[in-house]
């Protein structure tokens, strides 16, 4: 690989001041809002190490290479204030952990991480394998469907399983209501431009309804828990059994802010993930072959921490992550003037790192918008060259139980059926996160132990369901 040039000296030469870059105002801050990822790469080519975006809601410093993302990452993080605060507490409440900063923060990190811990992760493997089998079990050969909805739909089931332990009858059926409801309700806008979370703004009060339904859903959950008394290892037991430092609980209205956090940062993005890594290795012949060579070799019903160690399964969703960046950037606000890049940052302006550009640098990943996992075996990146989850003291709490969850389910789903992907699909900003315009549509060829049979006939399949072929996808808000 190139060595990356060495851009001391520009930067000594710089002085003081902002970054160049291009004012946007409220029309150009469009693709902002809806393709990240595309801007950042055009951003780079045209600016460099870093930009300045001047957007209808104030001055942005905007960081693309792993140099940038160091610096600021890596800097004291009581230095730091939240960006975009604002639209975030509308969203996810004052108890979250997106919106505390400083000595708060860290004090609720540690209180609320826990049960994210990657050794109680591995202990949901076998949970994780059963939920995917039973979903995809209903499959039928022939059928034509959106692997987005469909990852959705097992991520849901999980997050209602080991989140807040819900698993059958009216609670579960309630449950993937109430979840379902709140994502399709959080769009791009709503979720990030703070002046529209307002009553007059249509979307928004569709928003605030199906938070109100969350909320109800959640504080049924507490008052029975705590009218059983009994302890529980799913994810709201041990927020419920936690204590601070100075052995208070955490407040139920606390709870529920996390809760929210939890689903839109973790629910949507592992089934994001998941659906374009079934685009990928549809569209990927030879590398779906190598990775069933992989886990065919582990014999029947292999342990799921066994599977999930596989080098090359570990590849393809790490080259899947990459190429398809879900969190396209993070970012701090200064609370005093900083040097990034060898600039003077004001304090206040925020300072974000451009992820999504930094995954498509030809510099560290040649041909960067080929898809080809052999690149994560070949070398090691650091955590400033590949961030899929963020970085720092707010690298995201989750993490490790949904890269556990993308590898057991791409896993059982790869092991059992033939796929091909049968359209293009593009990623655009779902709200926080990014996602697939059109649910990545799929065509479910067969089993793998029925090789020899024909697939069914689509309009068979949409006759025998009752559904229609081409679900909805998230794209087009």
């Amino acid at each position: 690989m190139t060595a990356a040039p060495d851009r001391s000296a520009d930067r000594a030469a710089r002085g003081p001041g902002l970054p160049p870059g291009p004012r946007l105002g409220l029309l150009g801050t469009g693709p902002l809002l809806e393709r990240p990822g595309q801007l950042q790469v055009e951003l780079r080519r045209r600016y460099g190490e870093a930009v300045t975006l001047r957007t209808f809601e104030g001055t942005l410093v905007l960081v693309l290479t792993p140099e940038g993302a160091r610096q600021i990452l890596t800097a004291d993080p009581d230095g730091y204030d939240v960006i975009m605060r604002r639209a975030f507490t509308g969203i996810v409440g004052t108890g979250s952990l997106w919106v505390m900063a400083g000595e708060q923060h860290r004090q609720e990190r540690q209180v609320v991480a826990p049960p994210f811990h990657a050794q109680r992760v591995r202990g949901w493997g076998r949970t994780i394998e059963q939920l995917a089998g039973e979903h995809t079990d209903r499959w039928q050969s022939g059928q034509t469907l959106h692997a987005y909805e469909a990852m959705l739909d097992i991520s849901r089931d999980l997050v209602l399983r080991v989140v807040l332990g819900v698993d059958r009858g009216d609670r579960l059926r309630e449950g993937r209501r109430v979840l379902k409801l709140l994502l399709e309700t959080t769009s791009r806008w709503t979720a990030l431009v703070w002046f529209v979370q307002r009553w007059w703004f249509p979307p928004w009060r569709r928003y605030v309804r199906a938070r109100a339904a969350f909320t109800r859903f959640v504080y049924r959950e507490l008052a029975e828990r705590r009218a059983r008394r009994s302890e529980s290892d799913d994810v709201l037991g041990l927020m419920l059994a936690a204590r601070r430092a100075d052995g208070s609980a955490i407040p139920e209205a606390m709870i529920r802010d996390e809760l929210i956090t939890i689903l839109l940062a973790g629910h949507e993005t592992t089934a994001t993930a998941l659906a374009w890594a079934i685009y990928e290795l549809g569209r990927h012949p030879a590398i779906l072959a190598r990775l069933r060579d992989e886990l065919d070799a582990l014999g029947p019903d292999p342990e799921p921490d066994l599977i999930a160690r596989q080098p090359y399964l570990s590849a393809v969703c790490n080259e899947t992550l990459r190429l398809h960046t879900i969190l396209t950037e993070v970012g701090r606000v200064p609370r005093e003037p900083r040097e990034l890049l060898g600039y003077t940052i004001p304090a206040g302006v925020p300072m974000s790192v451009g992820i999504a550009a930094i995954h498509r640098d030809p510099e560290i990943y040649p041909e960067p918008d080929r898809f080809r996992p052999e690149r994560f075996l070949d070398r090691t990146y650091s955590p400033f060259e590949f961030l899929p989850f963020g970085g720092g003291d707010r690298r995201c709490l989750g993490a490790a139980l949904s890269d556990y969850e993308m590898r057991i389910t791409l896993a059982t789903v790869v092991s059992a059926w033939d796929l091909e992907s049968i359209a293009e699909d593009r990623d655009v900003r779902h709200n926080i996160g990014s996602g697939p315009e059109h649910g990545v549509p799929i065509r479910v060829l067969r089993r793998r132990w029925e090789m020899q049979a024909m697939p069914v006939p689509e309009h068979e399949v949409s006759a025998q369901s009752g559904a229609e072929p081409y679900p909805r996808g998230r794209g087009g808000e």
